[in-house]
């Protein structure tokens, strides 16, 4: 198994899975929006890259990717695209439409692709799903209630799609990592970045690499390596 799609792969933990992928020889097909200069890097390092520019609430856009995963053929799906903000307001002051809104930019696209993956890899009967979650599900911040629903929802789907397709030689597993500061933080307040990881048990803070490792085992596990949901914390939580 050696050909991958990772949602998400041109910054943060995504582009550091992507890298590591890269490294040991798979072939990655991975999505990016606005890090234009990260994917097109990335593509001319590596000749197994290739980069697809996409906007997940595109219709018209999510039709060309389907069919270009159709196209590549895949091996592993991993879902780790998420837009929007960490941190947000209270819950009762969240509007409907930014609930509706962060589900239908986020969820939906991943529900899409891990579709169109799972009928590839029921012809092949071989496949892997990883997910990218978050730790912050178990011990949530103020204002971070859309954002972990949305992660919520995707590991009671993964649930299913690992009791639903493991005959047909397909595992799917969720990787939780701690709080790892990128870009995706970048609206967070400071001083709130700092309390999380004040609160961290090793001095030597999690990074995106240590994510990619689990990455590896999920992929390397065999077929009773199935339906885990995976902390990468530190025993933090």
């Amino acid at each position: 198994m050696k050909k991958v799609v990772l949602t998400g792969g041109s910054s943060g933990i995504g582009k550091e899975i992507n890298l590591f992928l890269l490294e040991k020889g798979y072939e990655v097909l991975f999505t990016y929006c606005h890090s234009e200069d990260s994917a097109r890097e990335i593509e001319n390092n590596f000749s197994g890259a290739k980069a697809f520019q996409i906007d997940f609430t595109s219709e018209g856009q999510m039709e060309a990717f389907l069919s270009e995963i159709e196209t590549f053929g895949p091996d592993i799906l991993i879902n780790n695209y998420y837009s929007g903000t960490f941190i947000g307001t209270y819950f009762h002051k969240t509007e409907a439409e930014k609930i509706f809104e962060d589900f239908r930019n986020n969820v939906m696209p991943a529900l899409q692709v891990t579709q169109k993956c799972i009928s590839t890899f029921r012809k092949k009967k071989l496949g892997r799903i990883i997910n990218i979650l978050s730790s912050s599900m178990v011990s949530p911040a103020i204002g971070t209630s859309v954002y972990n629903s949305n992660k919520a929802y995707l590991l009671q789907m993964s649930k299913s799609w690992a009791l639903e397709n493991v005959k047909f030689g397909i595992t799917c597993n969720s990787v939780s990592p701690s709080f790892i500061p990128t870009d995706f933080h970048k609206d967070m307040d400071e001083r709130m970045k700092e309390m999380i990881a004040s609160g961290y048990p090793l001095k030597d803070k999690l990074e995106g690499g240590d994510v990619a490792t689990i990455i590896e085992l999920c992929i390397n596990g065999g077929k009773h390596f199935n339906g885990n949901h995976l902390f990468v914390d530190a025993s933090h939580y």
